[in-house]
């Protein structure tokens, strides 16, 4: 059976895709004068500190078990680490617009995964025209004509690529999260932050060790905003959606932080919002509600079923 959502759930993902939505400010930022190698690293090191402070001040257990934390390690890695540096790098390359659509890619990724890797949550007619609209409303909000801006060639391609690539390791990240043998999602988010970081400091210090020496307050500051907001808070909310309600209904949020993102910045900056966003809102909306239907129900009523005529007997 697929895990159903309950209004629990969907208030989690809400507050998912507002922890989400605010890294694009901060990241763009910290960029400017940080190392993206440095910023996943820190950004990933605050998030497993800030996470730890709430284990041993809410008074929980550590895991003792050695396979568990290689679980950790593996969410860590493929999960964090790795995604936060390729989303960084590749967008030195690629244009806002095209990220915001590259990363589209990520609930399509994960309804694949997740019909290949999780018996209960099988791919069905429903679930796929929902994502699939969902994807066109995405498209929709961000402008079709950011297809246009796809490169072929050169670094550009290259940065298209590792943006995929991140997109294909978030998905990944999903479906392990669901079949970790674990079930406390705070002591789990604070061992994935901390390996991951871990790992992090590690790589930046190897790869870029001269990457903080530019670094100015804003950007140390918008780093501590990084760890916890869009990263600690983001992952606890994170395995505690995918425990309940299951990897597709998570991946529902990476269409609904763009338009987020849109609209935080007609609120506070004064941009102009278009038609194209409440459509493609609209169609995103259409597509979920579509993807979480199953043939043969309607508003959580069974369609009739058809019983034969009993054979009348001479």
């Amino acid at each position: 059976m697929k895990p159903a959502a309950t209004t629990r759930d969907w208030m989690a993902l809400a507050a998912l895709v507002v922890t989400w939505g605010s890294s694009f400010a901060m990241t763009k930022i910290a960029v400017a004068s940080v190392d993206p190698a440095w910023v996943m690293a820190l950004r990933l090191s605050v998030a497993g500190i800030f996470l730890g402070v709430v284990v041993m001040l809410t008074k929980r257990q550590w895991p003792r078990d050695g396979k568990l934390w290689l679980w950790f390690a593996g969410l860590g890695f493929i999960g964090h680490a790795v995604p936060f540096f390729l989303v960084s790098w590749g967008t030195q390359f690629v244009s806002s617009g095209l990220s915001g659509v590259l990363m589209g890619a990520i609930p399509l990724f994960v309804i694949v995964l997740a019909h290949i890797f999780l018996p209960d949550e099988k791919l069905t007619h429903m679930k796929a025209a929902g994502f699939v609209t969902g994807f066109i409303g995405l498209m929709i909000v961000l402008g079709p004509e950011k297809l246009l801006r796809f490169e072929g060639q050169g670094m550009a391609l290259i940065g298209e690529l590792a943006i995929l690539l991140s997109c294909l390791c978030y998905a990944a990240h999903s479906l392990l999260a669901r079949r970790i043998p674990f079930q406390g999602p705070v002591e789990q988010a604070a061992a994935v932050c901390l390996t991951g970081g871990a790992m992090g400091v590690i790589f930046a210090a190897l790869y870029a060790p001269d990457g903080l020496d530019r670094a100015t307050p804003l950007a140390y500051l918008c780093l501590l905003g990084l760890g916890i907001v869009p990263t600690a808070l983001a992952t606890l909310l994170v395995y505690a959606i995918v425990r309940r309600a299951g990897v597709s209904f998570v991946a529902y949020s990476n269409y609904l932080v763009p338009v987020y993102a849109l609209g935080l910045g007609a609120v506070l900056l004064g941009e102009t919002l278009t038609a194209n966003v409440g459509f493609g809102l609209v169609l995103i909306l259409a597509g979920i509600a579509a993807s979480r239907m199953q043939l043969g129900k309607l508003a959580g009523l069974p369609l009739p079923t058809l019983r034969r005529k009993p054979e009348s007997t001479e």
